[in-house]
C-alpha cells in the first residue's frame, strides 16, 4: 500500500467534508444575520421614535424655534436625525438649519409618513435626498402638544452601521473558512504521519517499559495482527504501575500524616540519635534543615529532654515517659517518649511535643486575674467591716464620727459596685463577637451624645469640653453601646486628670475608610514607661500602691476601651505628651472601618 496515496485521499475527503459541512451553513447565518440586522436596525429606529416623541410630551415649549432648538439637542444627544412633520410641511429638522427649512419640498408623499398616517408606525429603509445617505426611517403620528400642532414625528438612524456590522460578520466567518481549512488540511496531515512510524514506536514503546518506565503504553500499531501482543505488553505495564503506585500513595499517606500533624513529630534510631522529624517539630524547636544524623540536644539544646531519652534507651524494661519543657518567650512543651522495637528488635523512640503554651497562658492569665480581684475586694470590705464594727462596738459615737464613717463605707460600698459593673462589661466585651452584631452606627451622632452627657461633670471641675467632625454622616461597624461606653470612659477620665478650667477636645475625622476618634485633655501627662502598660488590667498611674485609687478607680476603664474597640477590628493607642514643651496632655486615639450607610 502506497502511504502517500492514503495521505492524499484522507486529505482530500476530509477537506470536501469540510465543504460540505461549512458552504450550506455559511449562506444560511449570512442570510439570517442580514435579516436579523435589519429588523434589529429597524426596532431600534422604532425605539429611539417612540423615546423622542415619549420625551417631547414631558416637556412644555412656547414657539416652534424653542421645539427645533430642543429636539436638535436630544438629537445629538442620541445621535440620530429628528424631522417634524405637519401637513407635508416640515417645521422642525435637526440636520436642516431652521432658517432653510422652508426650501425643504413638501414630504406628505414619503412611504413612512403615509403609513404613519394610517394610524400605524411607518418604517423604511431608502436614501436620503437632503442628506444624501442611505437612512432608516420610522415615523408615527403625534397629537397636539401646547404650542406645537399635530404632526408626524419621524426618526432616522444611519443604515450604513448595520451594513458595516454585517460586512464585519461576513469578514469574520471567512476568516473562521479559511483557518478550518487550513486546520483541517494540517489535522490531516498529522494524522496520517502516525502510521508511518507505528512500528518504530511500536518497538521504542516495548523498550522502553522493559527499562522500567511502567507509565508507558503502546497506542498505535500497524495492524490487527500485533494487537495480542500490544495488549500483552500494556497489561504487563499496568499492573506492574498499579503496584509501584500502591506502594508510593501508602508512603505519601504517611508522609502526609507525618507532616500534617499539628504535633511535633521525632523518630529516633536505635542510637538515640535523630532518624527524621516532622514541619511541627522544626517550627516549634526553631530547628533548621538536617536535624537527620544529630542527637537530640544537639537538635533541641534541651539537657532535661536527653537526659530522658537516655534513660529510658538504658532501661532493661524502657516504658513511656512524660515530661514539660519551658522554652523562651512563655513557649510550654508537653514531650511523650514512646519506645518501640523494630523488625530486627532495634530499640528506637518516638517523640512527640504538644504545644500547651496557650493554656499555660490562659491559666496564668486566670491566676492573675482572681488574685487581681481578690486583692481589689479584700481591702474595701476590710474597711467596711472595720468601720461597721467600730459602729457596734460603741452606739455612743457621736452622731458627726457616725456620719464620718459610714461615708467611709459607703464609698467603699460604691467602689466594690463599679468594680463589679466594670467586671461585667468586660466580660460582656470579651464576647462581643459572638453576642452581638456588629452593624453601621452613626459615629457622629453617638459621638454628640455622649459629649453632652458628659457636660455636667466637665462643668463641675470648670472644664471646657469640646467636640470637632471634619466629616459629616459618618458610619463605621460597631455596636452602638459599645462605642458609647468606649467614648464616655474616655473623656470621663480626660476630666477626671484635666486641672480646672482646662479644655478636654474630642475628635472624629475620616481618611481613607478609616474614622479616626481623638480625646485629648491638658492634664499632667502619661509617663512614658507607664503608657504601654494603662491598657492592662487594674493598672492605673496614680496612688499605684493602693489597691483603691484616689478616684475610686478599679483600673478596668482602659482595658475595656481595648477590649471593645479590638472586637470591632479596630485599634486603640495613647500619645503623651501632646505639648512637647510643656510636657503636658495626653491624647487617646483608636481607629474603626468606615461602614456602608444605613438604608
Amino acid at each position: 500500500m502506497n502511504n502517500y496515496s492514503i495521505r492524499n485521499r484522507l486529505l482530500t475527503g476530509m477537506f470536501l467534508l469540510l465543504m460540505v459541512a461549512l458552504v450550506p451553513p455559511f449562506y444560511y447565518f449570512d442570510s439570517s444575520l442580514r435579516t436579523d440586522i435589519l429588523r434589529d436596525a429597524k426596532a431600534r429606529a422604532v425605539t429611539y421614535l417612540n423615546t423622542v416623541a415619549w420625551t417631547t410630551r414631558e416637556h412644555t415649549f412656547t414657539s416652534v424655534p424653542e421645539f427645533a432648538g430642543w429636539l436638535n439637542e436630544l438629537a445629538s444627544q442620541l445621535n440620530v436625525r429628528v424631522t417634524y412633520i405637519v401637513d407635508g410641511k416640515v417645521i422642525a429638522d435637526t440636520n436642516v438649519p431652521f432658517a432653510e427649512l422652508n426650501l425643504l419640498p413638501s414630504h406628505a408623499d414619503r412611504p413612512e409618513v403615509l403609513t404613519a398616517l394610517e394610524g400605524k408606525t411607518g418604517v423604511e429603509v431608502r436614501f436620503s435626498t437632503t442628506i444624501e445617505k442611505d437612512l432608516i426611517y420610522a415615523a408615527r403620528v403625534e397629537k397636539q402638544h401646547g404650542i406645537i400642532p399635530a404632526g408626524i414625528m419621524r426618526v432616522a438612524i444611519p443604515a450604513s452601521s448595520a451594513s458595516e456590522r454585517l460586512t464585519r460578520l461576513e469578514a469574520g466567518m471567512l476568516w473562521v473558512f479559511a483557518l478550518t481549512a487550513f486546520g483541517t488540511v494540517l489535522f490531516g496531515f498529522l494524522v496520517t504521519r502516525p502510521f508511518l512510524i507505528s512500528i518504530r514506536r511500536l518497538a521504542s514503546a516495548a523498550q522502553a517499559i522493559g527499562l522500567g518506565q511502567y507509565q508507558r503504553r503502546i497506542r498505535t500499531y500497524p495492524g490487527t495482527e500485533f494487537e495480542p501482543l500490544v495488549s500483552a505488553i500494556n497489561d504487563m505495564a499496568q499492573n506492574i504501575e498499579m503496584h509501584l503506585r500502591m506502594v508510593v500513595d501508602q508512603k505519601n499517606r504517611l508522609e502526609a500524616v507525618f507532616d500534617g500533624m499539628t504535633e511535633g513529630v521525632m523518630v529516633l534510631d536505635e542510637r538515640g540519635r535523630i532518624h527524621s522529624c516532622n514541619a511541627a517539630f522544626m517550627a516549634m524547636l526553631g530547628c533548621v534543615e538536617g536535624c537527620e544524623g544529630r542527637t537530640v540536644i544537639e537538635a533541641t539544646m534541651q539537657p532535661d529532654l536527653q537526659q530522658a531519652v537516655d534513660e529510658i534507651l538504658a532501661s532493661p524494661i524502657p516504658k513511656n515517659a512524660s515530661l514539660v519543657l519551658e522554652l523562651p518567650e512563655s513557649v510550654y512543651l508537653v514531650v511523650n517518649l514512646v519506645p518501640f522495637r523494630d523488625r530486627q528488635e532495634a530499640r528506637k523512640m518516638v517523640l512527640v511535643f504538644h504545644d500547651v503554651s496557650e493554656r499555660e497562658q490562659l491559666e496564668c492569665v486566670r491566676r492573675d486575674f482572681v488574685a487581681n480581684v481578690s486583692h481589689e475586694l479584700k481591702t474595701p470590705l476590710t474597711s467596711i467591716k472595720g468601720y461597721a464594727e467600730t459602729l457596734i462596738d460603741a452606739p455612743e459615737t457621736p452622731h458627726s464620727t457616725a456620719v464620718k464613717f459610714l461615708t467611709i463605707i459607703l464609698r467603699n460600698a460604691d467602689h466594690m459596685t463599679k468594680m463589679v459593673n466594670s467586671l461585667l462589661v468586660l466580660a460582656r466585651s470579651q464576647h462581643i463577637k459572638a453576642s452581638s452584631q456588629l452593624t453601621s452606627v452613626d459615629a457622629e451622632e453617638v459621638l454628640e451624645q455622649t459629649v453632652r452627657d458628659m457636660i455636667p461633670a466637665a462643668d463641675e471641675k470648670g472644664i471646657t469640653l469640646e467636640s470637632y467632625v471634619d466629616h459629616y454622616d459618618i458610619h463605621v461597624i460597631a455596636d452602638a453601646g459599645g462605642l458609647s461606653e468606649v467614648l464616655r470612659n474616655l473623656i470621663d477620665n480626660a476630666i477626671k486628670y484635666s486641672p480646672k478650667n482646662s479644655t478636654v477636645a474630642v475628635g472624629l475625622r475620616l481618611r481613607n475608610g478609616i474614622a479616626t476618634f481623638s480625646i485629648r485633655d491638658e492634664g499632667s501627662g502619661i509617663p512614658a514607661e507607664s503608657q504601654s502598660r494603662i491598657f492592662e488590667r487594674f493598672y492605673r498611674l496614680e496612688n499605684e500602691e493602693s489597691p483603691v485609687a484616689k478616684d475610686g478607680s478599679a483600673g478596668l476603664g482602659l482595658a475595656i476601651c481595648r477590649r471593645i474597640i479590638r472586637s470591632y477590628g479596630g485599634d486603640i493607642r495613647v500619645e503623651s505628651p501632646v505639648d512637647k514643651e510643656k510636657g503636658t496632655g495626653a491624647a487617646f486615639i483608636f481607629t474603626l472601618k468606615k461602614a456602608l450607610k444605613k438604608s
